[in-house]
């Protein structure tokens, strides 16, 4: 017990520190709160600055050919102890809205202002129907083009997504979800309203939304740039051949990685979280121990209190709560409140899963190894920092990701349960589960079931199936990014004549994306469909076979993480046109980052 009072002065010292942010993988972004959002589905609009805009139809519309401008006044703040603003004012804030141009000549444009503050001082991108972008500063009446860049999606008549993400550092602008201008330094202005502008053609808008960041930003760590800039407080902690480790075998190692958890009514805080770790404990006697740390937290009153979930050689997972006292004649007190069987054993990799939320009281966490559940909602303090830990073991670990949110299972369905399918609806057609499989009993123009998927757009999707017609029109497949309110939704749907297709509905207008063959031809034959989401492309196989690699299919998504959107990343499932399809062995999985 003599080390710990070398130990816990560290920590005194090391939280006196704010936690540093680490370099972050790219494709995963802050948490989300949303702040506005206009469905034109009643009488709600923005505020009109200048032209003739009306209300029509479910979109807001610019009708005449002048200049026109009309921007969101109300911003409902993330804190609901806050007063409703009137601008946006934030580190970040993401920005989105459809439109659709009537014009046709490249003078002709529609697109999103942003740090709106008054006729003479704003920020503007917009679109062509002929592919071009423009990136405007307007300030004391000046208008500059800051930046230009092309397009694909738009033209006269089309619907299209247009984003400003907006920081300090960088101003990057989207079309259906793809960059299509970045590296944009604006930091003049930090404050200002977001609306929507048109230029010698009327337009139609819809979907607007608008977001800010809270909380702790979301991150994935493989170690490959070497050793993150987390806050040792005891041990070597360093990266060894793209690994993280600590190389002290002593009786407590730690380390605390860039999260703080605080549990609150207000909604900015890191509540609800998932922490993911690749782990490798090279010693066998069951005290040599590694894992997680949560609510980690000096009281200021001499005692370090945490609660950790550590993993023996053993097979035994532990989780037990730790209290320290500091000073002469300190003590150390472990009492473990629980104990359960892992599949993991020395010199073995596996994968640890902790989905925490504050649901009982100060929090819970629900642990899985390699997918098998360990714990499920253990009480824990979720209120401190969170870290990693080992006891007398130079511990690896490798892929640590944090993200918020709640872990997303896989899901899957054979259908050889009772007739009813409870994860998933019937939205049109008549289907049923008989002879254990999914059989839609009807030939209609669009027949759909479906489920509900709210984590990212990084998840593989399966399904056997087959079709009973021959034609070329009778067509079954798999769909995506599916909002059926809107009318919304990607498809990949096959023919038994051998052609695929990739296929978009805006409103319910269907446009091809991309045409490909398939090998698995004829009616009455069973066949394997695997569609792969990755960020903002899809990529989809038959019997293992590539049919389309890397396809743009981001227009439907909502951000991650954002909360209080309608239907977070949109629904997934089955749809045919024409046929009575069957389908089977239905599987959805989140890719883990490895």
């Amino acid at each position: 017990m003599a080390r710990w009072p070398a130990f816990v002065s560290c920590i005194a010292v090391a939280l006196c520190w704010s936690l540093p942010v680490h370099a972050r993988d790219g494709n995963f972004r802050p948490p989300l709160a949303k702040v506005a959002q206009y469905e034109f589905s009643d009488t709600q609009a923005p505020g009109v600055v200048s032209g003739a805009w009306a209300t029509s139809g479910g979109t807001f519309n610019s009708t005449s050919t002048a200049t026109a401008i009309a921007t969101i006044d109300f911003y409902t703040p993330p804190d609901p102890d806050d007063v409703e603003a009137t601008e946006i004012d934030a580190e970040k804030f993401w920005y989105r809205a459809r439109m659709l141009n009537q014009g046709s000549g490249s003078a002709t444009r529609i697109g999103i202002v942003y740090l709106y503050q008054n006729a003479s001082n704003f920020y503007e991108a917009s679109f062509s129907p002929t592919g071009s972008v423009f990136v405007r500063e307007v300030t004391n009446g000046v208008a500059t083009t800051v930046a230009t860049g092309t397009y694909s999606g738009g033209g006269q008549g089309k619907w299209f997504d247009a984003s400003v993400v907006w920081s300090a550092d960088e101003t990057i602008i989207l079309v259906n979800g793809l960059s299509v201008v970045r590296g944009i330094k604006q930091s003049a202005r930090t404050h200002g309203r977001v609306g929507l502008i048109t230029r010698q053609t009327t337009a139609k808008f819809d979907r607007l939304l608008a977001v800010t960041t809270y909380g702790e930003p979301e991150f994935r760590e493989s170690f490959s740039a070497g050793a993150p800039a987390w806050n040792v407080l005891q041990g070597n902690w360093g990266v060894v051949n793209g690994v993280y480790q600590n190389s002290a075998v002593n009786q407590t190692s730690l380390t605390l990685l860039p999260i703080f958890a605080k549990f609150d009514d207000v909604p900015i805080e890191t509540d609800e979280f998932v922490l993911r770790a690749r782990m490798l404990n090279p010693y066998g006697a069951s005290g040599n121990r590694m894992g997680a740390v949560f609510g980690y937290s000096d009281g200021g009153n001499g005692h370090i209190n945490y609660d950790e979930v550590v993993f023996g050689p053993d097979g035994i997972a532990r989780l037990n709560k730790v209290n320290i006292v500091l000073g002469p004649g300190g003590s150390t007190s472990i009492n473990t409140i629980a104990t359960a069987p892992y599949p993991g054993r020395r010199s073995q990799w596996f994968d640890a899963t902790f989905d925490a939320s504050f649901d009982t009281g100060s929090g819970s966490v629900s642990v899985n190894v390699n997918g098998t559940p360990v714990f499920d909602h253990q009480a824990v303090s979720l209120t401190g920092h969170v870290g990693l830990v080992t006891h007398w073991t130079p511990g690896r670990f490798d892929d640590v990701w944090f993200s918020h949110g709640v872990a997303a299972s896989p899901l899957s369905d054979s259908f050889d349960g009772p007739p009813e399918f409870p994860q998933w609806s019937a939205l049109s057609g008549t289907w049923d589960t008989q002879g254990a499989m999914l059989n839609n009993r009807s030939a209609g123009v669009r027949d759909i079931a479906y489920m509900t998927w709210t984590r990212s757009t990084e998840y593989t999707m399966s399904a056997r199936m087959l079709n009973p017609y021959r034609g070329s029109g009778n067509r079954i497949g798999l769909m995506f990014g599916f909002d059926f309110a809107a009318q919304d939704y990607y498809e990949v749907v096959f023919a038994p004549t051998g052609e695929a297709y990739l296929n978009k509905s805006i409103q319910g207008q269907l446009t091809q994306v991309a045409k490909g063959t398939h090998a698995a031809l004829g009616s009455n034959v069973w066949f394997e469909v695997e569609l792969a989401r990755h960020g903002p492309f899809a990529t989809v196989k038959v019997n293992g076979q590539p049919v389309f690699q890397n396809v743009p299919a981001a227009q439907l998504d909502y951000p991650l993480n954002a909360r209080f959107t309608p239907q977070g990343t949109g629904m997934v499932g089955v749809i045919s046109h024409w046929a009575p399809g069957r389908f089977d062995d239905l599987r959805l999985e989140e890719d883990l980052p490895r």
